[in-house]
């Protein structure tokens, strides 16, 4: 019995995502987007790391986004990974300029 909880465990805390500043961006990023769990996983994984998406650059690339309507000159402004701050609804909505 004991040994079967040894391998349980072993095995659950072998499936653990490893985080990294990429995976920590995308979180920041799911974070302003209203991923429920990414605020709760954001907390526990990416206190170590450089977020460079940050919810305020992904609020200021969307006020942005609302007033320029050119997702192309933010991308441009901030990288292309600035798209993944907008929902497909935002980018609909506000991207009138291709």
């Amino acid at each position: 019995m004991r040994r079967t909880i040894l391998i349980i465990l072993t095995l659950l805390s072998g499936c653990q995502k490893q985080y990294d500043e990429a995976a920590c961006n995308d979180l920041s990023q799911k974070k302003f987007r209203g991923f429920t769990d990414a605020p709760k996983k954001f907390a526990e994984n990416c206190q170590g790391f450089k977020i460079k998406y940050t919810v305020e650059l992904c609020q200021t690339a969307l006020n942005e986004l609302i007033i320029s309507n050119d997702l192309s000159d933010l991308k441009s402004k901030y990288g292309d990974q600035i798209e993944n701050c907008f929902t497909e609804q935002d980018i609909k909505k506000f991207n009138k300029k291709s």
